[in-house]
């Protein structure tokens, strides 16, 4: 459910991988969702996803973007 979703998961919005780098709650228990690639997507909490979850840390990069590492 969309209230489980943390750091590092791999969720598919519209056929698309995206990997999510930071989870926020906001009004009526909905999750805002920042993917690595920038983009934003607000998320019902009883809302039904597909999470991959993988052995994956976030690194800082020296141009001090995030990236995904999986191990």
């Amino acid at each position: 459910m969309g209230d489980n979703v943390r750091p590092g998961d791999v969720i598919m919005i519209g056929g698309n991988p995206h990997t999510v780098t930071n989870v926020r709650r906001v009004a009526g228990g909905r999750r805002l969702l920042e993917f690595a690639d920038g983009n934003l997507y607000v998320l019902g909490a009883a809302l039904p996803v597909h999470i991959t979850r993988t052995r994956a840390r976030l690194v800082a990069g020296r141009d001090g973007l995030l990236r995904v590492v999986l191990h």
